[in-house]
Formats: C-alpha cells, structure tokens, sequence
C-alpha cells in the first residue's frame, strides 16, 4: 500500500517537471551559464518542490513522514551543481526539522546531503547519453546515503531500524524513480528544443546561401525582388519586404505607400519589433553592421501571438546572415577603387570559398548537432565581423588572435581529427600592438597549402613572446611543405608579399620574416618586429 501512494503521489513531479520545461527559464539553461537571477530561481523552486513533497508525505510511526521531499534536492543538484543542490537541501530540510519528530534532526541533514550528492553528480549526468539510467542510480545512491544518516542519527536506534525497515526500500525505489522521471522529461523536451533550433539553423543556412548568388550582384531593387520571393517561398510567410536606409526596395505583397505605413511605426532605436498597421502584423527587423543601421527586413505573421521564440531567433539569425553579405558587398565595391595589392589582401580577408565551405560545414552540423551549429555560426559571424570592422593598421595581439581563433574554430569544424591547432602566447604581450592583419594569413596559409592537400593532416602550431625590445611570432605546420627554390606556392605569394611590404613599410629593415620549408615535412614561419613605443 505504502508503494501506491507513494507512487500517487510521485504523480505531482511529473506535473512539475512539466511545467519548469515550459518556462522561458528551462530554454536559457541549455544556451548560457547560470546568473545569480538564475541560481535563485532554481533554489525557490525546487525548494518549494522538496517541501511540497514533505505536505504530500504519509504519517508513520513517531512521527516520521514517507515522502517525495527529496527528488527536489537532488534534481536540483543535478542541475545547479552542489551549491544549489545544499541550499536547496538546507531549506526543505529545516522546514521538515521544524515538523518535529524523533527523524526531524536525520531528515534535515539527510535531505542536505542527498542536494550535494546530486550536485557533486552533475558532471556524470553531463557527460553521459543515458542521462535517466544516471539520475536513477545517482537517486538510488542519494536516497542510502539518506538511510544511513537516519540510522545513524535518529534516536532510538531501534525505533529507526524498524523505520526504515518499512519504508526504506519504498522510498527508495519511488525517489529514484521520481528522480529519473523529472530528468526524462526535461531530457525529451531539451531534445525537441534542439531539433526546432536545428530545423531553424538550416532555413537560415538555405535560405543565405541561396541569397549569396543575389547579393553578391548588389543591393538594388532587382536583387532585393529575388531575396524577398526566396525568403517568402522558404518561409511561407505571404509578405516580405527589403528596404534600404533611404527607400522601400521590394515587396512581395501591398504596395510601397503601405509598406512605409508601417515602417513609420517601427522604432529605430529597437533592434526589432512586432508592428500592426491596418489589421496585418509584421515582424520588422534591423539590418545592421557594427551597430550601423544599412535597411529593414519584414516579414507578415498572422498577429502577435502566432510566432513564439523559436521563430524569432530564426528570423534573428537571417537578418544577422543578410546583414554580414551585404556589407560583405559593400565592402567589395569600396575595394574596386583601391590598389590592386590592397584589393588582394582585402579580398583575403573575405574568400568566397571559405564563406562557401563554412556555410556548407554549420549546414551539415544543423541535422548532427544544432547547438555546434549555433556556435559556429557566431564564430563565423565574429571572424567576418573581425576582418571587415579593421580600419586601424595596428592591432592588440589579442585581437589578432581571437580573430584567428574564429577562423580556426570553423576550419577545425571542417577537417575534424585532421587539423589540430596549438597556441602558446606570454600574456605579457596581449596588448601590444602589431600591424593588422600579420598573422591570420600566414595561419590560413598553413591550412589551405600545407594541412589541407595532406591525406592525414596535420598541426599547426602558433607561438608569441617576446625579447630584448622585440615580439617574436613562430607560425609552423605540419603540412606537405613546399620547396624554398620555388619561391612560394600558388595563391601564397600575394599575401606573403602583402605582410612583407607593410612590414618594411613601418619598420624598414628593422624586422625578420623568414620562411623554411621541407617536403613532406611542413613549413616553419619566424616574424620579429621591434615592440612599439608607449
């Protein structure tokens, strides 16, 4: 009997881990680190669980209570870590010392315990694809410990052996059950957050790459026309306008009198927003580059509560992918007017084919793995925002380095096992400045020349300090190599000669960039350049 209601009763968590995978609270968990406003909703609500499970008990003898108090406390810990799960433990705990009892005193420090064995389990629950099997045996694990310190604690020894001799075992299985039930669902749901992302990730893949033929023949009303019928056959959505800072560009439904209607309601200063006008709804939003507004893109929703987040992050990551190509060709047409060595190293920067490959690299991940593709979609979106926001000719090594970072993380994503990256910077040197630009395309060098064309692949390796006045930079690789009579290979001299130039132009001779290579061996690059004053 003591089986069924405590099985009844487990019925409740079931309700309530329903619940908490519904909130906006349980999506931000799976995105980002825990903010102290965070760790304070979990602590209220898995405190106000755990005590919930202590009204919902069943009165034995001496005033003992069989409950579900503490599947709170360790599913708490076995999502907050072991803080949370303590503080959790610490609350239910003196809230069921205070029920008295002759258990009161081995119940409260149990429940504290059973927090901290599911927070100090929390990274075996990370770590493992049989995440309810887990958080079975860890509920198991917690509710012994829980046992024992009764046991061990309650006085009369004989009046708790005889206790837990009628609900050890019950409450046991029950918990333990509870525990794996509330990780399974919250596991379910996770797992369909994650196929809506990648659903989303890969329309917005489809739908730039599908762009990038259009943009990058300019942003005008012809080209606008195309985007706007491919976002709206991809999309479903009936009306889709394009408009720059000056015009409305296209529209594939209403006129352009009404589209501007509407655009007078939207409010610059917000980065996006849901606008009516009329009875039709719209779903505007800024497209920008380094905070500099370059148009609008809208989109007709059926009203404001037809779209949830989901949706909105995928509009969100369009406009982010249209904004990058079209300063991407704005960018070119400034480059048309420069010198033909200065549009070289521009057009370096910004290599259509490692565009194209990185596109088709997230793509692949969206089916895999949708939370990768996230994050190598912003790596892509830092490195291009890193190449095309560099006017200054001198940068922090810093900066130089997280730009190749960007760079390598999606490259790294492409050849998986076959490319391996190590770098060893003094941190001493961070922020000292170096011209921009100096060290990037010796590393994609290394890649595309020496790693790439090799079956096995290799390593490339990046190391920075400093002596007596002078930044040493060592860029190696493990690649095919190349043979030094011949000069450099293929598509390198251009941007090796571009680094060489600058490099003479603000030192003079003032510098060493020296070049070694061996066939089948790889190639090692030396830079010295004098440390700037102040």
């Amino acid at each position: 009997m003591l089986y069924l209601q405590l099985l009844e009763r487990m019925s409740i968590i079931g309700l309530a881990a329903y619940i908490f995978s519904q909130t906006i609270f349980f999506k931000r968990m799976f995105t980002k680190k825990f903010t102290n406003e965070d760790k304070l909703i979990l602590v209220v609500f898995f405190s106000f669980l755990s005590i919930l499970g202590t009204y919902l008990g069943i009165k034995v003898q001496g005033g003992a209570i069989a409950n579900i108090r503490p599947i709170g406390a360790i599913v708490a810990g076995l999502i907050g870590g072991p803080l949370i799960g303590a503080i959790v433990g610490l609350i239910a705990g003196l809230h069921r010392y205070t029920l008295g009892g002759f258990t009161a005193l081995a119940c409260a420090f149990s429940t504290v315990a059973e927090g901290l064995t599911g927070g100090f389990l929390k990274s075996a629950l990370i770590k493992t694809k049989h995440k309810v099997l887990i958080s079975f045996f860890v509920g198991i694990l917690a509710e012994v410990i829980q046992v024992v310190i009764v046991l061990l604690m309650a006085k009369p020894y004989s009046a708790a052996l005889e206790l837990e001799k009628n609900i050890g075992l019950p409450m046991i299985i029950i918990n333990s059950l509870g525990v794996a039930l509330f990780i399974n669902i919250l596991n379910n749901v996770k797992e369909d957050f994650n196929k809506v992302a990648a659903f989303n990730a890969y329309k917005a893949l489809s739908i730039a790459k599908q762009t990038s033929l259009y943009i990058k023949l300019g942003f005008n009303r012809e080209t606008a026309r195309e985007i706007c019928e491919i976002i709206s056959n991809e999309t479903g959505s009936k009306c889709v306008f394009i408009c720059d800072n000056n015009d409305v560009l296209y529209t594939t439904c209403y006129d352009e009198l009404f589209i501007k209607e509407v655009i007078k309601k939207f409010n610059d200063s917000n980065n996006s927003e849901m606008i009516e006008h009329q009875g039709a709804y719209f779903y505007i939003k800024n497209l920008k580059f380094n905070s500099t507004n370059v148009g609008l893109i809208g989109l007709s929703i059926k009203n404001n509560y037809s779209v949830d987040k989901y949706y909105l992050d995928f509009l969100d990551e369009l406009a982010e992918l249209l904004s990058t190509q079209i300063e991407i060709f704005r960018l070119n047409k400034i480059a048309q007017n420069i010198s033909r060595a200065e549009l070289k190293a521009l057009k370096a920067q910004i290599h259509p084919h490692f565009l194209f490959n990185a596109l088709n690299t997230i793509a692949s991940f969206c089916r895999t793995n949708p939370l990768k593709a996230r994050e190598l979609i912003l790596n892509l979106s830092d490195y291009f925002r890193g190449t095309l926001k560099r006017n200054e000719d001198f940068v922090k090594v810093r900066d130089e380095i997280d730009l190749i970072n960007s760079y390598i993380s999606i490259e790294k994503a492409r050849f998986g096992e076959r490319l391996n990256y190590f770098y060893e910077i003094d941190d001493r040197i961070l922020d000292e400045k170096i011209p921009s630009f100096m060290l990037q395309p010796i590393v994609e060098n290394s890649i595309k020349h020496g790693i790439s064309p090799k079956a096995v692949g290799g390593s490339v390796f990046l190391k920075g300090s400093y002596k007596e006045g002078y930044l040493i930079f060592i860029i190696e690789d493990t690649g095919v190599g190349f043979n030094p009579q011949d000069n450099f290979i293929k598509g390198e001299g251009i941007g090796i000669t571009n680094i060489k130039e600058r490099l003479n132009l603000y030192y003079g001779e003032n510098y060493i960039f020296d070049i070694s290579s061996s066939i089948e061996e790889g190639t090692k690059t030396i830079i010295k350049i004098p440390m700037l004053e102040g």
